[in-house]
């Protein structure tokens, strides 16, 4: 024979029921809470906080438009925990929004810097001296154009300054052309018109050089002076060794 048990102990059996079924659900809230306080948290510290991600964003802004004069955009900003552990960005000029460049804090000092010169520069070189490239070697684009500056920023304007400060380095591969006894005097003559066709523009060579299939021609700054013929060029030639 079961035994009911009485109203009187079901409800008291109910209520504890729900007092620890708040309590349960009030330890998930705060668990809960406390999860999302600790992910903001974090994301502050890795990501940035929302607040500085915005005034970086307004001051790199202003910073490029009192350096150069023109209207500029912040394509991407981010905050850069693991290495530098400071805010940088992408931008670009609204009259070039092609030309993407880098602006953001120095690692150490926290100044703003960029590389706006540097890329118009190098995008600079690269027409002009590609244009060159591929008037002599219309099928080849397989060639690079590198800029080297010296560390002090110059305050000159963009157009033109690579010429002026830079040095430059042009290297053109050509893997498809064997060099034989029957075509090295044509081609010797091909990278000599190159060559001084870049000397005529006044482009700052610190570095010249072609690569052919089975041949390196190689060219350092101290060379570039003494080279005015396709003989003399190529006496500088040399076995490519793979």
């Amino acid at each position: 024979m079961s035994i009911m048990p009485c109203t009187e102990c079901l409800r008291k059996i109910g209520k504890n029921e729900k007092l620890e079924e708040c309590k349960l659900k009030r330890r998930f809230l705060w668990w809960g809470s406390g999860g999302i306080i600790l992910a903001l948290f974090l994301s502050f510290v890795f990501w940035g906080s929302p607040w500085g991600l915005w005034t970086n964003k307004q001051a790199f802004e202003v910073y490029l438009e009192e350096k150069y004069k023109k209207d500029f955009v912040i394509d991407e900003i981010s905050f850069d925990f693991f290495n530098t552990r400071k805010y940088q960005a992408y931008a670009y000029a609204k009259d070039d929004p092609e030309l993407l460049f880098y602006v953001g804090q120095d690692r150490y000092t926290g100044q703003t810097e960029d590389g706006y010169r540097y890329e118009a520069w190098s995008a600079e070189a690269n027409e002009e001296i590609g244009a060159i490239v591929r008037e002599h070697y219309p099928s080849t684009t397989n060639y690079g154009v590198d800029l080297v500056f010296s560390e002090t920023e110059p305050t000159e304007p963009v157009v033109g300054g690579y010429k002026k400060y830079g040095k430059v380095e042009v290297g053109v591969t050509l893997d498809k052309i064997l060099l034989t006894s029957a075509n090295s005097k044509t081609e010797m003559q091909r990278a000599f018109l190159i060559f001084q066709e870049l000397k005529e523009m006044g482009v700052p060579l610190h570095q010249f050089g072609i690569s052919f299939e089975n041949k390196t021609l190689q060219l350092h700054k101290d060379d570039i002076s003494k080279v005015n013929s396709a003989e003399e060029l190529a006496e500088y030639l040399k076995l490519y060794r793979r």
